[in-house]
Order: C-alpha cells, then structure tokens, then sequence
C-alpha cells in the first residue's frame, strides 16, 4: 500500500512538473498519461550529462571557473601566464574587468608602489574573483575630505 502511494505521489508530482515545462501538452491528461510521458523524458534525461552545455556556446560564452582558480604570483611571469590563461578561458567582459582591476591596484595600492612584481606578489594565491572584489571594496570606501 505504501508503495503505490509513492508511486501516484511521484506521479502527480511528475504531472505537475511537465505542466510546468510543457502546458499545452499536459492539459487535458489525465495523471497517468502525464506521469508516462514524465517518466520517458525523465529516462531521456538521465542520458544526457547534468551540466551539459549547449553545442552552439563556443567555450568564451559558458561558465568561467577560472575566475575562481588562484593566480601564481610568486613572479611576473607566473602571473602573466596565469592572465593568459584567463584570457583564453573566461568571457571576454571578464578579462577585460580583471585587467581594469589590476590597472586600478598598480595606481591606487600603496603596498604596490606602482610596481606589478609587488602588486602580483600581493594578489599571490587570489583568484580574479577575489581581486575585483577587493577593488569593489576600495572603491567603494569612503573618503576622508577634510574641505
């Protein structure tokens, strides 16, 4: 008996779910003719890979993890084959965010002192995430005027 209550719960909430994603065709079904065809696009489903991507995106347009992988800044070269790396890997916007970010610490870091074997020395082990974080944050203090 408990059985065949999961069973027709899973099958409501399986109707209930295509209408959702296809309600002109799940009008006027009754439950076990929704939860049929639910059950078939679900076996489809399981197919497929869950974080698949479409075919059309080229690689620029998905997801970037590597704003969140760590920079190399134990020297200048390290850190500028990591920017590499974020150039071929991340969108385009995000590039050119992450380069705005670092033009911005060379200028307004102090610790920096305008040198970038300094500034990348202290964004060692930061990912480009974390680095336009820092300068959201910079910027977004408030100044100290004495007018």
């Amino acid at each position: 008996m408990k059985q065949k209550h999961i069973i027709s719960s899973f099958l409501l909430a399986s109707s209930a779910y295509l209408a959702v994603l296809q309600p002109e065709e799940a009008l006027g079904r009754d439950a076990s003719e929704a939860g049929e065809s639910t059950m078939t696009a679900a076996s489809e489903d399981a197919k497929e890979p869950e974080n698949r991507v479409p075919e059309t995106l080229t690689h620029k347009d998905r997801a970037s993890p590597v704003m969140d992988t760590p920079l190399d800044g134990t020297s200048i070269e390290t850190f500028t084959a990591g920017l590499e790396h974020l150039d071929e890997e991340a969108t385009e916007e995000e590039y050119r965010s992450v380069m705005s970010a670092l033009d911005f610490l060379l200028f307004y870091d102090i610790g920096a002192r305008r040198s970038k074997e300094r500034l990348y020395a202290r964004l060692n082990g930061k990912s480009p995430n974390e680095i336009l974080e820092k300068v959201h944050k910079t910027r977004n203090q408030p100044r100290n005027n004495k007018d």
